[in-house]
């Protein structure tokens, strides 16, 4: 079987871009008697870094056929997607399947396809409003779905946001899990050489990491830190490790310039995997009370790597936590403290929790999303 892949936009750390980095190299790993093929940009520098990527495999061939979206400029992005589905659909004549893991940005018009939804907030979502995600979604979606033979989703509860505004398609959908990268394990290192000056050697804090869109529910996290009793927050800091849309971090930095100026609050613009694997292994707990999410990696990096949660009662984290989390009312601020207060002030819940989370991140493995997706690919051929 020949399996493609759209590769121009699978470099980046959201989870659409994790979902499919971890798929094609474990797809790879897998079924080595299959071919894959990664359709990328024209640039070298993009095909040399999936090159290093996903190393040599005998069953993997990157084409670079497929033109940058801004290559012509902000004015001629529908001109470029326009060219870019005509490439695409040109290109997956040769495939069996042609597997789409970010949708909505253009229409391939090939009916050979399977896509991956992870979530559907700019549909669900006032936040997105005036954004090209909101306008490609709105123009596009039900022309995909419709031309798809499967639609992946990674939990439950997208399934049944997507199937109760699209009824016609619920055959269509199948629920294949996310789970965390191989490097997300206990590690209680000290901390690198760049992380030392801010965060030192033995600092107790909780951690949170994520963008600060509003549906991450940041400001509730800070308000939640602020109103633990001073002696707590003498002794525990707060760390923030910010990713995600400029503008949004700039407005969360300008609206808690005063609270983030305080010297227990740290933050963190970026750091590497490796970082991010200590950050989690040595923090008093993970703060992730989202509230909203496709499934919530990094509840599962986390609980890899030794951290308890504290996570939302909404959405699908519940669906992703089981019984391995503390789950509060994210629109609580006293419930995210009081659950934040309890967990430092009771050392044996962290302890429980710590184990229960080992136990849950088990049932998450790439391996298996990769086995259960070669199965959907299977399945609609046959």
């Amino acid at each position: 079987m020949k399996i493609g892949f759209d590769a121009s936009g699978i470099s980046g750390y959201c989870g659409i871009h994790t979902y499919s980095r971890e798929l094609i190299r474990h797809l790879l790993q897998e079924f080595p008697e299959d071919q894959f093929v990664l359709l990328s940009t024209f640039s070298k520098s993009r095909k040399r870094r999936l090159k290093q990527e996903f190393g040599v495999h005998h069953n993997l061939e990157i084409r670079s056929v497929l033109p940058n979206r801004l290559a012509l400029g902000s004015s001629f992005i529908s001109l470029i997607l326009f060219l870019r589905s005509m490439i695409i659909r040109h290109h997956a004549n040769s495939f069996d399947i042609l597997h789409i893991t970010k949708p909505f940005a253009e229409r391939t018009g090939v009916r050979n396809s399977i896509i991956t939804v992870q979530d559907l907030f700019p549909l669900t979502l006032d936040d997105y409003q005036g954004e090209d995600a909101k306008k490609e979604f709105d123009s596009n979606i039900t022309f995909i779905l419709e031309e798809s033979k499967a639609i992946i989703v990674p939990t439950e509860y997208t399934a049944n946001q997507l199937c109760g505004l699209y009824p016609d398609v619920r055959e269509k959908v199948k629920v294949v899990l996310l789970a965390a990268g191989s490097g997300f394990r206990q590690n209680r290192k000290s901390p690198q050489e760049s992380l030392r000056k801010v965060l030192p050697e033995g600092t107790l804090y909780f951690l949170y990491v994520g963008s600060a869109y509003p549906r991450k529910n940041l400001d509730r996290v800070l308000e939640a830190y602020l109103a633990l009793p001073e002696a707590q927050k003498k002794k525990y800091f707060l760390v923030l490790v910010l990713t995600g849309v400029a503008s949004h971090l700039s407005d969360f930095r300008e609206r808690n310039r005063n609270a983030l100026s305080l010297p227990n609050i740290i933050v963190l613009d970026s750091v590497s995997e490796e970082e991010l694997v200590r950050l989690y292994s040595s923090a008093v707990t993970f703060l992730f009370p989202s509230l909203d999410e496709g499934f919530g990696l990094p509840i599962i990096e986390a609980m890899r790597c030794g951290c308890p949660v504290i996570t939302s009662n909404v959405s699908c984290m519940p669906e992703v936590a089981g019984d391995a989390a503390i789950l509060v009312d994210p629109y609580s601020v006293d419930d995210i403290s009081s659950a934040m207060e309890n967990i430092v002030s009771n050392p044996s819940i962290g302890d429980e929790l710590r184990q229960k989370g080992f136990d849950q991140a088990k049932r998450f493995s790439w391996k298996e999303t990769a086995r259960r997706t070669m199965d959907i690919y299977r399945n609609v051929l046959d």
